[in-house]
């Protein structure tokens, strides 16, 4: 494949062959090759999910992955996006408890602004730890990778904590932001 073509967008296909399952480079723009994006997903619905489509595709020999056979690399690929979502979750998180900090800041009732609340301030340090934990297994799991000793359990467990610990973050910051932190009041 030649190398002016790695500068396209490709897809990364893992399949059944005689010799095992392989990885090839699919650019997108060969012959037979489609990708139409799946609408009204129910979950991930931040990221765009496409399906696949391969009619009578052709490739050249060095379109697959070398030194790559089973399942080792379609699971390679899982662990590393797995860890994605561990800081990914984290970064929705942050956001949220940055939206909450900010009105509970400017929001006012009864005469002051509703951080000055022990209630508030107790929900907003309780997001901040969390967050914060986050961020720290996050860094750890990435030093535990660039030293080429991180597990696939690790970054499962990694991935459950973020994500679950987001989800709680950003349902609290729900609870600050009031009306305002709506479905229907986001554009």
């Amino acid at each position: 494949m030649d190398h002016q073509r790695l500068g396209r967008r490709v897809a990364v296909v893992w399949a059944q062959t005689d010799d095992g399952i392989r990885g090839f480079v699919v650019p997108a723009d060969a012959p037979g090759f489609s990708a139409p994006e799946i609408k009204h997903k129910w979950s991930l619905r931040a990221s765009v999910t496409s399906e696949l489509v391969l009619d009578d595709v052709r490739l050249p020999a060095d379109a697959v992955l070398p030194e790559v056979t089973g399942l080792r690399g379609p699971l390679s690929c899982l662990s590393h996006a797995r860890y994605g979502i561990v800081w990914g979750a984290m970064g929705a998180a942050r956001s949220c408890f940055e939206a909450a900090l900010e009105y509970a800041t400017s929001r006012e009732q009864f005469g002051r602004p509703i951080g000055g609340f022990q209630l508030t301030q107790a929900k907003l340090a309780d997001m901040a730890v969390e967050l914060h934990k986050g961020i720290l297994l996050a860094h750890h799991l990435g030093r535990r990778m660039d030293a080429g000793r991180l597990r696939p359990e690790q970054v499962s467990f990694g991935k459950l904590n973020n994500v679950r610990e987001a989800i709680e973050i950003c349902r609290t910051a729900r609870t600050i932001l009031g009306p305002t932190g709506s479905p229907s009041n986001t554009p």
